[in-house]
């Protein structure tokens, strides 16, 4: 009878632990209760950057090519690469008695140019018109223009959504990309036509340096760089996203007294091709990629003119992408983190823990930038079991400030005696 009641006893012991241990720790449970938290950080605003660090090639920011389609025509060639040419200067000499038809040529090609540059001009105003009015309504464009002999075709196709305009903005910055590539050739060919007559020949059309003579082949042209240095690089479809025109750049090489403020001056939707910067590029950076057209150009106009570095130079730039003076904790802290959103703990000023959700437009050295939900002065908090609580109070180490040595010994004994017993 005894061992019967001793078992007895112990079950009902162990349901009665059982039953408080589950009203206490159960997550209905209302008990209050204190959690232990070692990891701890009072929120301190700073300035945070997000640099995306990328090889440079210096280049020039354009390219001028000038040229003749009969090899028949050049008389003789005056100049070669890595010369200095200034705007009039002649390239080559053109045979007499094939100028005529040559400059027949350049002013047939001139005329097509100003008809293409007019009709991209409407189309553009058309544009911007239907995105202003898209605003508020659907909006479709559907555009092609080919005007006279010229190989130049501009096709826009965009469909607006009512609560968008990105596409109108695309389509408009392509019709201006044409424009610009225009302008350019009108340069080439108005400087050819603007020469005298006596003497016919190919003229530079810009300040700048012979880059390319091609004096073999059915097209005979010789490229010229204009003096205008700009940075180019290529970026991989994760940080192209994260670049936008205009943001901040610093260039640096060994033979810059300084480093040297820059901005984004563009950046290609269109895969990079084949040239000698990409070629460049892919040996400085070799990175593996899954993808061989994920490379998309990006240059960079500095405030400073670059006149000690040649064309092709290599130098470092660092792009950035996102500033803030913001606060920041440990990454591993957060929860439910996703794109720009996350949780994190904080205290409260019952000094209870608290959930708060928070914004994390980016990271930097392992710590979450933080610019919506956490503001100087909280003290966030970690503890990888504190959400198993419900609201728990927290307590936090005993903070411990000790004196250095050489204040014990400057201090002296007599007041030592005076504050710690006279007193």
């Amino acid at each position: 009878m005894n061992k019967r009641m001793s078992i007895t006893v112990a079950i009902i012991i162990s349901l009665f632990i059982a039953l408080n241990v589950h009203l206490l720790f159960s997550p209905r449970s209302t008990v209050p209760k204190s959690i232990y938290v070692h990891q701890y950080e009072r929120m301190i605003k700073d300035y945070y950057e997000e640099e995306i660090p990328k090889e440079g090639l210096i280049s020039p920011e354009q390219i001028y090519t000038v040229y003749v389609g009969d090899d028949e025509t050049i008389s003789s060639w005056l100049v070669k690469e890595g010369d200095r040419v200034q705007v009039g200067n002649e390239i080559a000499l053109l045979e007499t008695e094939r100028a005529e038809s040559q400059l027949a040529a350049w002013e047939a090609e001139e005329e097509g140019l100003l008809e293409q540059r007019e009709k991209i001009e409407s189309t553009i105003a058309t544009l911007e018109s239907e995105r202003g009015s898209a605003r508020n309504n659907s909006a479709h464009v559907n555009t092609t223009e080919t005007p006279g002999d010229s190989d130049i075709e501009l096709t826009v196709d965009v469909q607006v959504d009512v609560h968008e305009d990105g596409a109108f903005a695309q389509a408009i910055a392509e019709a201006e990309r044409e424009l610009s590539e225009i302008d350019k050739q009108l340069t080439v060919i108005q400087t050819q036509l603007a020469q005298d007559a006596t003497r016919p020949a190919l003229l530079s059309p810009v300040d700048g340096t012979v880059s390319i003579v091609n004096k073999y082949g059915f097209t005979l042209a010789a490229d010229i760089f204009n003096d205008v240095k700009l940075v180019t690089t290529f970026v991989q479809l994760d940080e192209w996203q994260k670049i936008e025109p205009g943001d901040a750049v610093r260039i640096q090489n060994n033979h810059l007294d300084s480093i040297i403020e820059g901005a984004v001056h563009s950046i290609s939707e269109v895969p990079a091709t084949d040239s000698r910067w990409s070629e460049a590029y892919d040996r400085l950076d070799p990175t593996i990629r899954k993808n061989p057209l994920d490379l998309y150009e990006i240059t960079i106009m500095p405030v400073e003119e670059l006149d000690n570095l040649p064309f092709g130079a290599n130098v470092n730039a660092s792009i950035i992408v996102n500033e803030a003076e913001a606060v920041s904790i440990k990454i591993n802290w957060l929860e439910s983190y996703v794109k720009e959103s996350a949780f994190a703990w904080k205290l409260d000023e019952q000094g209870r823990a608290i959930k708060t959700g928070v914004t994390v437009p980016f990271t930097v050295n392992h710590r979450a930038v933080i610019t919506e939900g956490l503001t100087t002065g909280d003290v966030a908090i970690y503890n990888e079991n504190i959400d198993e609580y419900n609201v728990p109070n927290v307590f936090l180490p005993l903070p411990l400030d000790l004196p250095p040595r050489s204040d014990w010994r400057t201090f002296g004994w007599k007041n030592y005696l005076k504050y710690g017993f006279v007193e």
